[in-house]
């Protein structure tokens, strides 16, 4: 079980691995994410945005590479 202090630390490492997240995507990137996030699934995200199912797909592809790279960029 974590103390209070890890988890303000863990929570501090997550609000600022988001920033920089946020700040390397496309907006598409980042309407796709924010749905994502709320438990959309990619059909649901595609249809809310107009999008096709694949462009949603490549998107988080696109996302979750730039998520790697940001965690090596701040060696979280």
């Amino acid at each position: 079980m974590c103390n209070p202090e890890e988890l303000i630390i863990d929570k501090e490492t997550a609000d600022v691995l988001e920033y920089t997240l946020v700040g390397h995507l496309s907006k598409l990137e980042k309407e796709v994410l924010y749905y994502y996030m709320q438990d959309y699934n990619y059909s649901q995200i595609a249809s809310v945005l107009g999008k096709e199912t694949k462009a949603v797909d490549n998107a988080i592809q696109r996302i979750k590479k730039k998520l790697t790279q940001v965690i090596k960029e701040l060696s979280v």
